[in-house]
């Protein structure tokens, strides 16, 4: 009889009153047949988020609440500290959908070889569905992020072997581990049901164009680092990418400020049906 996979989901929270319970709740509530072990790494909240942990604290194998330097910073903290076999990381105003866990286990119980598993993710605002993320190309992730964190799962033995998140990118990390684990042959396997969802509410920075540029500075910094995959093509690939990246930043600005999420993306599908598109749906689509 083989031995039941061990589950480790971290979540890095600071003051996340508002949106904590959710997350904790999709967690907690899963169903599953693995060993499921959840810990929550706290920056140091002075709201009620600690507050609103406790009252869970019997389904939370780890607590731990103390200054850090940002949500990268707890993430390596609890990666450390997991136990597990598979690590899910899942923000404090993410979810996990029903059965995410149930699936997860199945999935890497069945192909032994996989080091990531990835999917789609949906996106909400105000409760009401908006959009759902396709993954691009991994082909594509020498130039761009095509992928979405919440929904990545990958194996301890993966993190041992390329280390963990580098604190000097402080808003894409992410972008650049699953690089790493990309770059250094680890086995990826895409799945078509989404297993996490995000809120829009509240996502000052997604209407906020400085914090976007230093998102595309810092994607475009840890792209150039990618000394195997330089050519004169991939660098010609890498600065059409960004221009129409930034482009398309520069056009969504009246968007992002004015219209909420659900009527922008109906502007926004409107709009796809008479002009190309500004950025390709090799590095994913909505």
């Amino acid at each position: 009889m083989s031995i039941p996979l061990k589950i480790s989901i971290i979540s890095p929270s600071f003051n996340s009153e508002k949106t904590i319970e959710k997350t904790i709740l999709s967690v907690v509530s899963q169903q599953k047949n693995c060993h499921l072990e959840y810990i929550i790494i706290d920056g140091g909240s002075t709201d009620r988020t600690c507050e609103i942990i406790n009252k869970y604290i019997n389904s939370i194998n780890l607590f731990i609440s103390e200054a850090d330097a940002g949500a990268y910073d707890a993430i390596n903290k609890g990666i450390s500290l997991a136990t597990g076999d598979i690590i899910g990381i899942i923000n404090s105003d993410d979810w996990y959908q029903n059965d995410a866990i149930k699936i997860v286990e199945q999935i890497f119980s069945n192909y032994l070889d996989i080091d990531v598993l990835y999917s789609p993710i949906d996106n909400y605002f105000e409760g009401e569905y908006v959009a759902t993320f396709s993954p691009g190309d991994l082909d594509k992730l020498p130039i761009r992020f095509t992928l979405n964190h919440p929904s990545c799962f990958i194996k301890k033995s993966a993190y041992d072997l390329v280390g963990l998140y580098d604190l000097q990118y402080k808003i894409a990390a992410d972008y650049d581990l699953i690089l790493r684990l990309f770059i250094s042959g680890f086995k990826f396997h895409y799945i078509d049901t989404p297993l996490a969802a995000y809120s829009l509410n509240g996502m000052s920075s997604a209407a906020n164009f400085l914090e976007r540029a230093k998102l595309i500075k810092e994607c475009w910094r840890i792209s150039k680092q990618t000394t195997r995959y330089q050519g004169e093509n991939l660098d010609y690939q890498r600065n059409q990418a960004y221009l129409r990246w930034v482009l398309n930043e520069v056009f969504a600005i009246p968007a992002r400020y004015f219209l909420k999420p659900p009527t922008a993306r109906k502007v926004k599908t409107f709009i796809n049906k008479y002009i190309k598109k500004p950025v390709s749906d090799d590095y994913g689509k909505w």
